[in-house]
């Protein structure tokens, strides 16, 4: 029984402290002031995300009934002997992706890259990269998202609540007071459990809204299936886990003997080095080990390879065709009169000619990509909005997974429309409403696959941010029992109230 209440005596103290603590940093004014801004900037990222989410269905909507639209037009425009490949040259079929209700905390690459194209049935390389939907020198500034918030400024905050933790007792004169109603590492592990509770919360309090606002799957999947496998609970551990890591380097900086304004000196400036320097860094490296070429040398190569086939004879053109489609070989087109069956050839010969061209831009892309995951790891911030990027599905891989999904989709169409093409089957001989529908690319990578090396890494870099502060600690000169906790006597009992 005495056991019992020694226990709930313990809980108790540790409960007051922590409450007291709380109070006294809430009742800092600029503190009240951070936290409200930076709930309100929360909640307007992501009203913002959620607007670019109602954009992009809205677009796919739209898109469906454009193509809808537009296929009655034509149909009504041209007389029933009309050759159907006319109309395909015109008709623009939707190929859209579904977007993550997680892309309104990590917008990832689709601030400048769609995912909502119309494709037709002519070259298809050049439609892939002629579309980008935001100048790229204004996307470089970026846009606050919830990631931003929460990768780059919800650490400033730490910071400001927990810089001068011990150095401000100190310089207060209350150390040795408050020494004598919890022992040291009581003391400061109920100021930082106060301090993690409030950040805690303020995080909480962020995430919820966003679930809220943009009406996220928190557990299960969405009805597209793009948002299950866990992306959320990965996500909210990723923040989780990154917030914890900056608690770990302001404890490890701020209970050394140092004023607070060597401690706030410190923590911003690593702040700098891992949120923008090092990142910044870690691009320039990565531009110049992998320049990528122009997307715009695609297009080029394309259409050169297009055009030329006009001065061209037929058969040669068919003959190329041939290669990549040896079961229409049998096929042949007259030599002195436009058929549509070789226009559609030609334009896939503009697609051969771009063909090793873009698989070397993908290649230098994927390993840009492969190569930034890589070393990201060493930076926690980055390595967070990487794997937050990827979880969304708006990082590189999802975009040319996407892409690929094009592709395939392409080479669908082509394989219901030759059969008519090269019939020259009139308009009302089609079965308009058997035309293949776009198939939707998977997430790129498993939830497990993007979310566990970047917490494995911020889990890492805490237990080694705590390990070396502690060793210096122990190894630095005048760090002994007495200069960090107070004075003992003979007995090695500290001495209450004792000056430094």
């Amino acid at each position: 029984m005495r056991a019992g209440q020694v226990k709930s005596s313990g809980a108790t103290a540790w409960a007051r402290l922590i409450r007291l603590e709380l109070a006294r940093v809430m009742r800092s004014g600029g503190v009240t002031v951070a936290a409200v801004l930076l709930l309100g900037l929360g909640i307007h990222a992501a009203w913002q995300g959620n607007r670019r989410i109602q954009a992009a269905e809205d677009a796919a909507a739209v898109a469906e009934t454009a193509y809808r639209d537009q296929l009655a037009h034509l149909i009504s425009r041209y007389p029933p002997t009309t050759e159907a490949g006319e109309l395909l040259y015109y008709l623009a079929l939707p190929a859209s992706q579904p977007v993550s209700r997680l892309s309104a905390l990590a917008s990832g690459r689709t601030e400048v890259e769609s995912a909502n194209l119309r494709i037709r049935l002519l070259a298809l390389e050049g439609q892939l990269y002629e579309q980008e939907t935001l100048n790229p020198r204004l996307a470089a500034a970026g846009k606050l998202d919830l990631a931003f918030l929460l990768i780059a400024l919800i650490p400033l905050f730490v910071i400001a609540v927990t810089y001068d933790i011990v150095s401000g007792e100190r310089e207060r004169g209350t150390w040795d007071m408050a020494r004598l109603f919890a022992r040291p590492r009581r003391l400061l592990a109920g100021k930082i459990g106060a301090r993690v509770i409030l950040v805690g919360g303020l995080v909480t309090a962020l995430a919820l809204a966003g679930a809220f606002l943009v009406e996220a799957p928190l557990i299960g999947a969405s009805p597209t299936g793009i948002d299950g496998g866990g992306r959320a609970g990965w996500a909210a551990a990723l923040v989780a886990l990154h917030t914890l890591f900056w608690f770990a380097l302001c404890l490890g900086v701020a209970t050394r003997r140092r004023s607070s304004t060597a401690n706030a000196m410190i923590l911003v400036g690593a702040w700098v080095a891992l949120t923008f320097l090092a990142p910044a860094v870690l691009s320039l490296a990565n531009a110049v080990l992998h320049p990528v070429p122009e997307a715009l040398e695609l297009t080029v190569r394309q259409r050169q390879g297009y055009h030329e086939a006009w001065d061209l004879p037929p058969s040669v053109t068919m003959e190329d065709f041939y290669k990549d489609y040896p079961e229409w070989s049998d096929q042949t087109v007259p030599e002195d009169e436009f058929t549509w069956a070789w226009y559609y050839a030609m334009n896939h010969r503009g697609d051969q000619a771009a063909r090793d061209a873009s698989l070397a831009y993908r290649d230098v892309l994927t390993q840009r990509d492969e190569w930034a995951r890589r070393w990201s790891l060493l930076v926690p911030p980055l390595a967070t909005r990487l794997a937050l990027d990827r979880l969304a599905a708006t990082d590189l891989a999802s975009q040319l997974a996407y892409q690929d999904a094009v592709r395939r989709y392409h080479e669908r169409l082509k394989a219901h429309f030759l059969p008519i093409l090269f019939a020259a089957a009139p308009i009302p001989q089609v079965d308009w409403e058997r035309v293949p529908s776009f198939e939707p690319a998977a997430p790129a990578g498993q939830a497990s696959q993007a979310g566990f090396p970047a917490a494995t890494a911020l889990v890492l870099a805490s237990i080694c941010v705590l390990l070396v502060a502690r060793i210096r600690a122990t190894r630095a000169p005048g760090r002994t029992e007495a200069a960090r906790f107070g004075p003992t006597d003979r007995a090695g009992r500290r001495i209450p109230g004792g000056r430094r």
